[in-house]
């Protein structure tokens, strides 16, 4: 992979096996998958460094010149994940929840295989990032992790928070750390590092103050039932009383708790899903009627409202 070379060219190869490492799926639009393509297509220039410490977190520093776009679908779990972006621009999207990052913001989340996490990285421009993950696999974590982290991580309830950077965090990432330390040094204040950024990234006693309960581990699986029905059968006319019945919950104890996993109500999730899905039929070539009627809509002036309310354009010019 590359890491300790202060500039490379990164081809397909190059991100496929970082993606056989750590369980991500990278995407190249308008690129065939040829060996020769493989080979030699350059997607980006630059550096791509990772610091892995004892107490389970993993650092993946990433300075690129962006060449080609491209998407990473990131398919593993950790129960913490923070990226942070100090230039160029990132698009992210879990499930119908999207969010672009821009210099100086940050995210923090919860990476599951259920509801994959996908990032699109644009070309022609430069990239400067900073991911943090606390991956315990491998790790005894309960004798290495800080206890007020494993407190902090059973309160995260939202999929996605997003967060702005203090300007001393932007200079000292930016500058990078010195790289004539020595190790044992640098993984000391690479440590209190990510204790500053998680400490920052998460919310503390978020779930009290939104006034709900932790989501427990079974509770997440009927949110995920519901999920997957939902997008199993959109063009299905749905009752709330329904999907409360398949999450064995009560509808507001439904409502509260689907948003904080997913970010959106129950509802809202199946309409932007519909108008996704939509978006798809129409680049399919289905007209606006006959795509209205598969996504769900019992009329196409209905879904044509709709659409135009979350894409900014009529399905007629998108078909």
């Amino acid at each position: 992979m590359h890491n300790n070379a202060e500039h490379y060219c990164y081809r397909i190869r190059d991100f496929q096996a970082i993606g056989e490492k750590f369980d991500i799926d990278y995407r190249f639009p308008n690129i065939s998958r040829t060996r020769a393509d493989a080979d030699q297509t350059i997607i980006a220039e630059g550096k791509i460094s990772e610091h892995a410490l004892s107490s389970g977190f993993r650092y993946t520093f990433s300075r690129l010149s962006i060449r080609k776009p491209y998407e990473s679908v990131s398919l593993g779990h950790a129960p913490l994940l923070i990226l942070l972006v100090l230039e160029g621009r990132v698009r992210l999207k879990i499930g119908a929840l999207e969010k672009e990052l821009e210099p100086g913001s940050a995210v923090t989340m919860q990476l599951h295989p259920e509801y994959p996490l996908q990032a699109t990285q644009m070309s022609q421009q430069s990239l400067n990032t900073v991911t943090l993950a606390f991956d315990p696999k491998g790790t005894d974590v309960g004798r290495a992790a800080p206890p007020t982290l494993l407190r902090l991580l059973s309160q995260v309830q939202e999929p996605i928070h997003t967060w702005r950077l203090p300007d001393f965090l932007i200079e000292q990432l930016s500058n990078g750390f010195p790289s004539e330390l020595p190790g044992l040094q640098q993984s000391l204040l690479l440590e209190g590092l990510a204790l500053q950024l998680t400490g920052m990234g998460i919310p503390e006693d978020s779930a009290r103050e939104h006034g709900a309960e932790p989501i427990s581990s079974p509770q997440r699986e009927r949110l995920e039932l519901v999920r997957q029905k939902l997008e199993f059968a959109p063009h299905h006319s749905y009752r709330f009383s329904e999907l409360a019945r398949i999450a064995a919950m009560s509808p507001s104890s439904l409502r509260t708790k689907f948003r904080a996993t997913y970010g959106l109500s129950p509802f809202d999730y199946l309409r932007r899903y519909r108008l996704e899905l939509a978006r798809q039929y129409l680049s399919q070539g289905f007209s606006v009627q006959q795509t209205a009627h598969k996504v769900g809509y019992r009329h196409s002036t209905n879904f044509a409202t709709a659409f135009r309310r979350e894409f900014g354009i009529s399905p007629k010019n998108r078909a």
